[in-house]
């Protein structure tokens, strides 16, 4: 069985009693956290051969490169979404292509699009498919250009980057990428990185004015960027001597909807007091979802088998990164806060369910435990043969 798994849940706010991981996913800690964020590992491929020409903004450090990097559409091509390869080729999607240079890094922001059903792949988001989304691509390589390190590399781990939507006259803390329900994509190609990070439809937020940040490490840096709270604006912190790429999302203010942006704001951060209403699926989805809600932390031992297993240690600020990557079962990645997540010790939360093409075989389960000496056991399970 060598499946991709298509539907990404989100990571788990706080858990409950009975968590109920289907519902249970929101951002915890007011959207510092970073939800699980599948990694494709896709084979090299030859590169285009395109235009290498630069012209330099006049009075900015910023660059606006020709097509040296692979085009928005390539870069869901090499991802295996049809659908949104023909969406960044369409009428509604933005080109950008602009270079930053920060820290040893050039940063291109190369397109956006938004919209409905524009994917393939669709995540779930409360218990019900998020189909209204903004995809973003972004290209990373050194400046020097010396090679990125390959997402099947030992070394790719050691860099991580922050890619996220920010909003102007919103804590950019709080409302960011990780908060919105956000999740990426990513594979190394002729040394150069390709992002492409998708989240809730931020065209809603248009008339307010929007920023795509780029830094290093898991979560938003407050020390990488300023906001200023009178005017809500969102800069860049010019004394920071690490990666800080800001760019503006040049989406029509037209497209802003204040009523739906307030909405949305209202409801980002509200606990699930009901079962919100769900879109229908095929019936061999909701077996499989009937299937998984059924698995308590009691019980999963007597129905799944674990297929890896990893005990991590808290750092000092109590976070802990989480990875698993298999060429049969799929991958993903993501962090947690301890203290925050967890209510008591030892407990086991049942944390993500995955699967694919509606296939019962493609089913895989993570959990968390938090163990008595501290320490956070990650699993991942497969249900039994029978």
């Amino acid at each position: 069985m060598k499946k991709e798994f298509d539907e990404l849940l989100k990571q788990a706010l706080t858990p409950s009693d009975e968590p109920d991981f289907w519902l249970n996913q929101k951002i915890l800690n007011q959207g510092k956290e970073r939800g699980n964020m599948e990694i494709k590992k896709i084979k090299r491929l030859p590169a285009l051969a395109l235009s290498t020409a630069l012209i330099l903004a006049t009075g900015s450090i910023t660059v606006f490169a020709a097509w040296k990097y692979l085009t928005p559409d390539k870069v869901a091509e090499r991802v295996k979404d049809g659908k949104l390869t023909e969406a960044f080729t369409g009428a509604d999607a933005i080109a950008v292509n602009e270079t930053q240079s920060y820290s040893g890094y050039d940063v291109t922001f190369l397109g956006i699009v938004s919209g409905e059903n524009l994917a393939d792949k669709q995540a779930f988001t409360n218990g019900t498919l998020a189909t209204d989304r903004s995809y973003i691509a972004v290209a990373i390589e050194n400046s020097d250009h010396s090679p990125m390190a390959d997402t099947s590399d030992e070394s790719y781990s050691i860099t991580d980057f922050f890619v996220s939507v920010l909003i102007k006259g919103y804590e950019p803390w709080m409302y960011n990428t990780a908060s919105m329900n956000g999740g990426f994509t990513e594979f190394t190609e002729d040394g150069v990185t390709y992002r492409l990070v998708e989240c809730d439809n931020v065209e809603i937020f248009a008339d307010c004015g929007l920023y795509l940040c780029v830094s290093e490490g898991t979560f938003y840096n407050e020390k990488a960027y300023v906001y200023d709270a009178a005017t809500g604006e969102i800069t860049r912190n010019e004394e920071y001597t690490g990666l800080n790429a800001l760019f503006d999302l040049p989406i029509d203010a037209s497209k802003g909807d204040k009523e739906a942006a307030a909405r949305y704001i209202e409801d980002l951060f509200s606990s699930h007091e009901t079962e919100p209403e769900t879109q229908p699926l095929d019936p061999e989805a909701e077996e499989i979802k009937e299937w998984a809600a059924r698995l308590t932390p009691e019980n999963i031992s007597e129905y799944c088998e674990i297929i890896e297993s990893s005990v991590l240690t808290p750092d000092a600020d109590g976070y802990i990164q989480y990875s698993f990557d298999s060429e049969e079962y799929g991958g993903c990645s993501g962090s947690i806060n301890v203290p925050l997540y967890f209510k008591e010790k030892p407990q086991m939360v049942i944390h993500n369910c995955t699967f694919a093409d509606n296939e019962f075989s493609s089913l895989r389960i993570e959990t968390l435990t938090l163990n008595e000496d501290g320490t956070v056991t990650f699993a991942v399970h497969i249900p039994k043969q029978s």
